[in-house]
């Protein structure tokens, strides 16, 4: 097994843990295993790049432990936190939106979910980690949640649009302005 998948990995085999310890309160324990999720998915990539590791299956695989990771980082964060989220329950319901209109729009059109990896996607899960420290550490901010949730509409946006744009399905898509490129040299 490739060492970018094991990390991988861990973050779906870590995903009914962390929320078990949402689930019996322990606070800590769900933050830190949380976190660490967040980590392994900022080095899977780069691991697999390094290693010369990168695959088509490895991207997939990743976009199924992300979407385990904001799942069970959601269900967490609000035990632990709803009386400061439900006020925000708009911005909360905005980025919900987006992440299934981008997922949906990939399955209507390709069967599959989508594994672009854009930048601003990994600008997104990034901020989103930034967001669950600073949550962990300082408690909740308004600011804070905003900002991640604007930069994850803007990336579940440029998903659709590059969904919508590509005529077969590829994995690894910096952004819809490299797509635009490789289309042009006929790639």
């Amino acid at each position: 097994m490739r060492l970018a998948d094991l990390l991988t990995w861990y973050r779906i085999a870590a995903a009914p843990v962390v929320v078990a310890m949402a689930l019996l309160g322990w606070r800590d324990a769900f933050y830190i295993l949380l976190m660490v999720s967040f980590a392994s998915d900022l080095i899977d990539g780069p691991v697999a790049r390094m290693l010369r590791q990168t695959s088509a299956r490895g991207a997939r695989l990743d976009t199924w432990a992300d979407g385990m990771t904001v799942v069970v980082g959601l269900i967490g964060i609000y035990i632990f936190e709803s009386e400061a989220l439900r006020p925000q329950a708009g911005w909360i319901l905005a980025f919900l939106q987006s992440y299934a209109a981008a997922a949906v729009v990939c399955l209507f059109k390709f069967a599959r979910l989508p594994s672009y990896h854009l930048y601003t996607s990994k600008a997104a899960a990034a901020l989103s980690g930034v967001f669950v420290l600073w949550l962990y550490l300082f408690g909740f901010s308004q600011g804070m949640l905003i900002l991640t949730v604007c930069v994850a509409l803007i990336a579940n946006t440029e998903s659709v649009l590059v969904t919508l744009r590509l005529k077969a399905f590829r994995t690894n898509l910096p952004s819809l302005l490299v797509l635009k490129r490789v289309e042009k040299r006929g790639g």
